[in-house]
């Protein structure tokens, strides 16, 4: 008996110990999936995501969401917000990564993209991107784990698509 009370106690601690040690998986997205996507915490949705750049995925619904967010913090004038990473887009990116200290390449990958989402946050199922002063940039994330965003004069909502700019404004 002393035995088997020993033998339940000691699978209890093992199974205990295992399971604190396997860290909980973050969400896992890939570009191929072709969307901003996530599940389960939002916080760690943006740290797997991109690359976007002049020349990756450079026409699309999350390079608005890249130049939105570039705007918000003061980096880009809301005029430049067109779906494309162009030289001006190039620019903005490379000083926000010099004044966040990272790789100042222009290439928003999961570093920048992460290092972004650390201005996140939620109200009342909404999220949204507290740049500097007032600038906002509101978000949502849709049950299949895709996130959209409000754009343009009709502020209309869409996915945040790495293959597709159908913002009214990307024309």
């Amino acid at each position: 008996m002393h035995l088997r009370i020993k033998a339940v106690a000691m699978a209890m601690v093992v199974a205990t110990v295992g399971a604190a040690a396997i860290p909980a998986a973050p969400a896992s997205a890939n570009v191929s999936q072709g969307y901003v996507t996530g599940s389960g915490t939002w916080t760690d949705d943006w740290g797997d995501e991109g690359p976007i750049s002049a020349s990756t995925r450079s026409y699309s619904n999350v390079v608005a969401m890249w130049q939105k967010i570039l705007v918000a913090d003061g980096y880009l004038a809301a005029s430049g917000v067109d779906c494309r990473f162009g030289p001006a887009t190039t620019a903005a990116t490379k000083r926000w990564q010099t004044d966040r200290g990272l790789v100042s390449d222009g290439v928003v990958g999961p570093r920048t993209f992460a290092t972004a989402a650390t201005r996140l946050t939620t109200y009342e199922g909404w999220f949204y991107y507290d740049g500097l002063g007032s600038n906002f940039i509101y978000f949502g994330r849709l049950a299949d784990g895709k996130w959209d965003m409000s754009l343009g004069p009709d502020l209309e909502w869409q996915p945040l698509s790495y293959t597709n700019a159908s913002f009214s404004i990307c024309s």
